[in-house]
Formats: C-alpha cells, structure tokens, sequence
C-alpha cells in the first residue's frame, strides 16, 4: 500500500479515537449526558453524538498533519 495512503489511515483513525473518546467523555461526564433521555431514543442520540464528533476530529487531525507534512 503506498504511504501516503497509510498516512491518511493511521491520521484519520486516530483522530476518530480522539473523537469517540472525548464523545464518552461529554455522555458519561459532561453536560450532554444529562440532557440525553433515557429508553430506546437514547441509542440514537448517542451514536449520532460519536459519529459527529468521530468525524469531525478525524478530518481536523488529518488536516493538521497534512499540513505539517513536509
């Protein structure tokens, strides 16, 4: 696999990691967990709660070290 395309991966999954876990942060610790409903709605709220900040911080770490790629 060239390394380029192994720099993304490796970048952009732990960026995700990050995400996920500053996402359990904010549902177990924060204020996001209190305003989250309990029953089976809470599911989705939650992962909805993961995937955007997965996301999200995967794209910003892979953007940082893209840009400091030399």
């Amino acid at each position: 696999m060239p390394s380029l395309v192994l720099f993304v991966i490796k970048n952009l999954a732990t960026g995700a990691i990050i995400g996920l876990a500053v996402a359990y942060w904010l549902v177990t610790f924060g204020a996001v967990g209190s305003n989250i409903p309990s029953g089976s709605g809470a599911y989705l709220a939650v992962g909805m709660i993961a995937y955007s900040m997965a996301s999200c911080f995967g794209m910003g770490f892979l953007a940082t070290a893209l840009m400091f790629l030399e």
